[in-house]
């Protein structure tokens, strides 16, 4: 049995800017705080921890107050509904759906998030390109502010829904981000870097990815021989 874990931003799909659109109006709603994420480089990290980055960056090093971060994930999600919605550059990535569903046809594999999304903002975004049938479960930031705590998650959830242990050696950790190369390593699974996103496949390669391509459509033979055959 395969474990095959996606992150969504950069890997899945685009979504032009509306988790930034969305934390900006967030902000301004709970904080009156305008552009809160102008300097914030949110690749890779997960949700509460970008919050917690911008509440560092906005008002100094002081914690923020324990009710503020859910307050804010609260608007975010929110706003996120309506950002994924109307935005006119929202993409599913090139090769995903064909590779999908050839994955979720296999009785060898078993399909999962491990996304620095909290669940409801992960669900919303793959909600518009018809995705989320794909994904019975996943890792995800609220589950953990740490990449590779949600990750280790999405496997113990894969666990519970297989019945069979799987070895570490049979759990891919596919995402965009060095991040997500680092919190796969990290949790002991093999990593796949998807050059979609910011990082090129040189780049991703350098991270420590397992392997590494371009995209899904380009590269789709060479995913699945390298994935099947390790």
């Amino acid at each position: 049995m395969k474990l095959l874990l996606f992150d969504v931003d950069a890997t899945l799909v685009l979504t032009g800017g509306a988790g930034i659109r969305a934390l900006n109006r967030a902000f301004h709603q709970i904080c009156n705080v305008d552009a809160a994420m102008d300097g914030i480089a949110p690749h890779g990290k997960t949700d509460p921890a970008i919050i917690r980055e911008i509440f560092h960056a906005r008002f100094g090093g002081d914690p923020p107050p324990a009710q503020d971060i859910p307050r804010v994930l609260d608007s975010y999600v929110e706003f996120l509904r309506e950002e994924v919605q109307l935005s006119d550059k929202y993409e599913i990535l090139p090769g995903i759906v064909e590779i999908l569903e050839e994955l979720g046809s296999r009785t060898d594999v078993l399909l999962g998030l491990a996304t620095g999304n909290v669940e409801s903002g992960a669900r919303i975004k793959l909600h518009r390109g018809g995705l989320n049938r794909y994904f019975d479960f996943g890792g995800y930031g609220s589950d953990s502010e740490s990449r590779s705590a949600l990750v280790r998650k999405a496997a113990e959830k894969a666990l519970n829904r297989s019945g069979q242990p799987i070895d570490g050696r049979d759990v891919f950790v596919i995402g965009d981000t060095p991040r997500d190369i680092e919190a796969g390593k990290e949790a002991g699974f093999r990593t796949v870097g998807v050059a979609t996103g910011q990082y090129s496949v040189q780049q991703l390669r350098e991270a420590g990815a397992d392997f590494a391509i371009e995209d899904f459509r380009r590269d789709r033979d060479y995913f699945l021989r390298s994935t099947f055959m390790a």
